[in-house]
């Protein structure tokens, strides 16, 4: 049988009576330490409130703006312009956003299937280029390790942008590129 030395579990060097090596090897191999002598629960733990999150709410979750396709469209006429309509069409396909009060989200690459997310406080700025008279953009969130994330062709884009914007904290907002009246 085990001796109880302080919190440790230890065998007696002699050995215990009726157990064989084997199963002495595997008792010493498991014994594990006892540390409800020393702990006591409550002590050194304050007690926190737990704090409850907000049920993610999307906003926005689609695929790029249609406009994209017009200008290829047409420059299909030229054997040029035949690769710039199949990249557009390939993103109108493949390519989905999705923005919520918590994260912006990307599903792209061949067939849909790479996944880039982002959350809010890792955003350091934000930059856009208007398209097609103002009504889709391109985005360009800066994050705080350095990377970038490009949000290409954004269907309704000023609210969209706005939404992002009424996420992220003040010090972030003033960083970001304000919208034109």
């Amino acid at each position: 049988m085990p001796a109880r030395l302080g919190c440790e579990v230890r065998f007696k060097a002699g050995g215990v009576v009726g157990v064989s090596n084997a199963q002495a090897r595997v008792a010493r191999r498991t014994a594990w330490t006892v540390m409800a002598e020393k702990f006591k629960p409550g002590l050194g733990k304050v007690a926190q409130p737990k704090q409850k999150l907000e049920p993610e709410v999307v906003f926005f979750e689609g695929k790029p703006a249609w406009t994209e396709l017009i200008i290829p469209a047409i420059t299909t006429l030229t054997v040029i312009g035949i690769i710039p309509f199949i990249a557009a069409a390939a993103r109108q396909f493949w390519v989905r956003y999705k923005v919520t009060s918590r994260r912006v989200s990307i599903d792209g690459g061949f067939q849909g299937k790479d996944h880039v997310e982002i959350v809010y406080r890792d955003v350091e700025s934000m930059k856009y280029v208007r398209r097609m008279g103002g009504g889709s953009a391109d985005l360009v969130i800066f994050l705080k390790d350095g990377a970038r994330l490009e949000l290409r062709s954004v269907p309704d884009f000023k609210n969209i942008y706005n939404f992002i914007l009424d996420q992220l904290p003040e010090s972030v907002r003033e960083a970001c590129q304000p919208l034109p009246n």
